[in-house]
């Protein structure tokens, strides 16, 4: 199977209308105003869609379908906002939790109708006919919500094996209930839409899982320097690549206020990085490295750049060698603002050159929460595709 800009283009933005049609249904059938925030196509493994929804414990109902595609798709979202959809669907039940027989219900029919909007989307796109299963709930004590839908040709069972997610973020006008949208298809029906959009100049999705590795074991590196530098035991959360509208980039982020650093990276691959702590992160890590230096800005600043430049560079040595190239490093720049704010001027430059971005996510953090640190680096398409090109297998 091979993957290409056009091809995850197409992608992306099926995903995205689909999306709409999905919201639109819900604004129809409960009159909660919907619309998508973000749309992301993330290349990850079932391990990794599994420890997602363990950790932000996720109620979800999973659909199946079958047909002109195969796969499934997942409607989740936190016992909160399921409560909520249902309070509004059926009021005698306020108060009630989503796990009762009739809460469950009714969350299967919004999923059914909502679901049920984005694959026709799909359908409509190949001018073809997909059916989909009867709706099944999940709840957050599940462990895998992959594991209760059975679609002929389509059963990611090993935790390693690639497989593309379409990830879509929908929120009410009045930020009252969020939903997570996943589609994932089997490799058939990737290769389905692939050959649809066509894809010349694509390369194999092993480039893509090769570069997906060199992520995480660069994110390894860097907790690893962070823990020398601080002494602090970290371990990395998360890791993973994602193809996303440029302007959807900022989106990704949340307004929450984060301190940190921005560095530019030029060689193969160029771009930008962030390295981003929450504000009672960066107050953890300065103590840490400057002990009763509490009162003084000027060296807390110095101290929280220097272990920017740190990360920066243990994330990034990796690709260096597992390229065989140089990879230059800019002074670490000093940021304190909304997580959203940071990032936009980044997205800004590269959207003058590129519609569309590959968005590396990685989090860092200790077990009792002492501190996060989290890296979004925003390589140039251009240059990634080099990149990828000289991980390609040989033939």
């Amino acid at each position: 199977m091979n993957l290409d800009v056009r091809s995850l283009r197409t992608f992306s933005r099926l995903a995205h209308s689909g999306a709409e049609k999905a919201a639109g249904s819900l604004t129809t059938l409960a009159g909660i105003d919907t619309y998508v925030n973000v749309t992301k196509v993330e290349l990850g493994t079932k391990a990794d869609v599994v420890r997602e929804f363990s950790e932000r414990e996720l109620v979800s109902v999973n659909i199946g379908f079958s047909g002109g595609l195969d796969g499934r798709t997942i409607l989740a979202f936190s016992p909160t906002s399921a409560d909520r959809i249902v309070e509004t669907l059926v009021p005698e039940l306020d108060g009630s939790d989503a796990t009762n027989e009739l809460a469950t219900s009714s969350l299967k029919e919004v999923a059914n109708i909502m679901l049920g909007g984005f694959i026709d989307g799909w359908a409509n796109y190949l001018d073809t006919s997909i059916d989909i299963t009867t709706p099944t709930y999940v709840d957050e004590d599940a462990g895998d919500p992959l594991a209760d839908v059975n679609v002929d040709g389509f059963e990611p069972n090993a935790e390693t094996e690639q497989i593309l997610v379409f990830r879509n973020q929908l929120e009410t006008a009045a930020d009252a209930v969020g939903f997570d949208l996943y589609m994932i298809p089997s490799p058939d029906s990737i290769q389905t839409i692939i050959e649809a959009s066509g894809d010349d100049g694509a390369l194999p999705v092993e480039s893509f899982a090769s570069f997906s590795e060199m992520i995480s074991d660069g994110a390894s590196q860097a907790s690893d320097d962070i823990s020398a530098m601080t002494g602090i035991d970290t371990d990395v959360e998360v890791s993973r690549l994602s193809f996303v509208p440029i302007e959807g980039v900022p989106m990704s982020l949340t307004d929450a206020v984060r301190r940190g650093v921005v560095l530019e990276f030029s060689g193969t691959p160029s771009g930008y990085i962030a390295i981003l702590f929450d504000e009672p992160s960066a107050e953890n890590i300065a103590s840490s490295l400057l002990p009763g230096m509490e009162d003084d800005e000027a060296m807390r600043q110095s101290a929280i750049q220097e272990i920017g430049n740190i990360v920066t560079s243990g994330f990034l040595d990796g690709w260096a060698n597992a390229l065989e190239t140089t990879i230059e490093i800019s002074p670490p720049k000093h940021v304190h603002d909304i997580g959203s704010a940071i990032v936009d001027p980044l997205a800004t430059d590269l959207a003058q050159s590129q519609e569309y971005a590959f968005l590396i996510d990685s989090t860092i953090r200790t077990n009792d929460d002492e501190f996060t640190c989290d890296i979004y680096a925003l390589p140039d398409q251009s240059e990634l595709r080099k990149a990828l090109e000289q991980l390609a297998p040989a033939a």
